[in-house]
């Protein structure tokens, strides 16, 4: 959640086949430090998608928060366990008894990468601009357990009443709205990472924009990024705190959209990683170096529930859905180890505290697919509306999983809904999210990955105004639900459950989306590069891999 992230489809991230759900590691041991030391290690990795920005303000997706992961950090880091750990705090906070006000430390002689002091201020200047209305960053909704951020956020108190305060240069006081019981995991969203002031100001609307750009507190800093390029690096941050616990040297990033052309290059030697599908992962499953994990990542369509006149009809939408063979699309589509999603929320994400049963199972599959059924709402849907024919349009990315996922809707939804044409729009990732955004899309290929253990990252998605609730969906019981475990109902588990299970029964009987499946990344990986942990919440932290020699 928890952080709540867009994600490319083909996107090179994952954990390993065989491993646990939760986490997963390639190798088993990193170099030690005389061993890092001794030589450059240069790791070259493919990407499925774009780099849309760095500016941690605006970040809202899979791309951008994984390389504000390396190349930025806040008070904590989430270690290899998935165990939150000081970072640029020095130490655990002091807390107040009734856990609403934590006092951090920073650590000493912190420096931006530019060699200037980092000090609390910029903490409580990034954190301000975040929240402030003028700055209109999407993912500022992960603030709103900070006193006042959520007022803030509607125009009914300015700026400097946000509950973080600076001290002085090394103490940080942070006051919440109500105890969080995972505040130490939230705060490791790079979205509550440090900003410089002076530098955001002198950069004005370029800001986050170029690797020239930005400025970095990271393990790594970004170069050779213009904008809109298929390619940048990370470079190890000689100004970074903990530098000498940071073997890689060099980390270059390519993007790939066509697996061919990943492995080719894979296999002359000239990249490190490469996502696979379909037959590729068929073909490479019982290979050394191929790993496969099932992420916390739920792929769905949206839908446009206000300005198209047949999708604001129950009956069409709730066609379109049962039209599909989720199933069908995960094992022979995509047929990467992701499997059919009955909803919204993903397995293995959270369980029941007193039971232990898995939300998923507990909630149940909705809208399987059933041809003739859907068949009969179509006629029903016609009649209703008046029509014989409806022409939808599906937006989507443009790698290759997701043309391919594109055409099987296509030609499912035209084959079972005669009269229904479905024309595909594929465009650059970074355009698929504007496009989502601004509802501009009767259809859209969408998903969303959690990054905390909680219903809510993927909940808080549809609620009435959300601005990822590109089809503008909207039901008064659906909102109250969800708002109640966000709030009243938070630190009650037994009320949570229930609200959120009760929210996705709405969702799923409206047809406000139509849930596909829930991604796996099959992907081959050097043997040699050890250190690669990645859970089902979390991007991979190149500050922990290593490059055995």
């Amino acid at each position: 959640m928890k952080k709540l992230i867009y994600f490319a489809i083909g996107i090179v991230i994952m954990s390993g086949c065989g491993q646990s759900d939760k986490q997963a590691v390639n190798g088993t041991s990193a170099l030690s430090n005389s061993e890092k030391n001794k030589t450059e290690q240069v790791l070259h990795l493919s990407v499925a998608s774009e780099l849309p920005t760095i500016d941690p303000a605006l970040s809202q997706d899979t791309i951008s928060f994984s390389a504000l992961n390396q190349v930025m950090e806040g008070l904590y880091r989430l270690d290899t366990n998935e165990e939150a750990i000081p970072a640029l705090a020095e130490g655990a906070p002091e807390v107040s008894e009734d856990q609403l006000t934590y006092l951090f430390t920073l650590k000493p002689d912190l420096k931006w990468s530019n060699g200037e002091p980092l000090i609390a201020a910029d903490f409580e200047y990034a954190w301000q601009r975040i929240v402030d209305p003028e700055t209109a960053a999407n993912y500022s909704f992960v603030m709103t357990d900070i006193k006042n951020a959520a007022a803030i956020l509607a125009g009914e108190k300015t700026v400097d009443e946000l509950g973080i305060k600076a001290l002085n240069e090394l103490e940080l006081e942070i006051t919440l709205e109500r105890p969080v019981e995972n505040f130490m995991k939230l705060i490791t969203k790079p979205t509550f990472s440090p900003q410089k002031e002076s530098f955001v100001i002198a950069q004005g609307s370029k800001f986050g924009t170029s690797s020239e750009a930005a400025l970095y507190n990271g393990p790594f800093i970004l170069n050779e990024w213009d904008g809109t390029g298929l390619s940048w690096t990370y470079e190890k941050n000689e100004y970074y705190w903990d530098k000498e616990n940071v073997a890689l040297t060099k980390v270059t990033n390519q993007v790939i959209k066509e697996t061919t052309t990943g492995l080719n290059l894979y296999n002359n030697g000239e990249i490190d990683s490469i996502a696979l599908t379909g037959e590729f992962a068929q073909q490479y499953n019982q290979d050394s170096e191929f790993i496969a994990p099932l992420l916390a990542k739920s792929v769905y369509l949206e839908l446009d529930h206000t300005t198209n006149p047949a999708l604001k009809n129950k009956n069409m939408r709730t066609a379109l859905a049962l039209a599909i063979s989720r199933e069908e699309l995960a094992e022979n589509i995509i047929a990467n180890g992701s499997k059919a999603l009955g909803g919204l929320v993903t397995s293995g994400l959270v369980e029941n505290s007193e039971t232990g049963e898995d939300f998923r199972k507990a909630a149940g599959d909705y809208l399987g697919y059933q041809p003739e059924k859907a068949s009969e709402l179509w006629a029903v849907a016609k009649k209703e509306l008046g029509l014989t024919a409806v022409e939808l349009e599906l937006v989507a990315d443009d790698d290759e999983v997701t043309k391919k996922v594109s055409q099987y809707l296509q030609n499912k939804i035209e084959k079972n809904l005669p009269g229904v044409s479905v024309t595909i729009k594929n465009v650059p990732f970074k355009n698929r999210i504007e496009l989502g955004d601004n509802g501009d899309f009767d259809l859209l290929l969408s998903g969303w990955g959690a990054d905390t253990n909680d219903t809510n990252n993927f909940l808080n998605l549809f609620l009435s105004g959300s601005v990822f609730n590109g089809g503008k969906y909207s039901n008064e019981e659906y909102d109250k639900l969800v708002r109640a475990s966000l709030g009243i109902d938070s630190s009650n588990p037994e009320k949570k459950w229930a609200n959120n299970l009760a929210a996705e029964k709405i969702l799923m009987d409206d047809t406000a989306i139509v849930p596909l499946y829930q991604q796996a990344q099959a992907m081959l990986l050097r043997e040699n590069v050890e250190g690669y942990y990645l859970s089902q919440i979390n991007s991979v932290n190149l500050k922990y891999v290593s490059i055995k020699e």
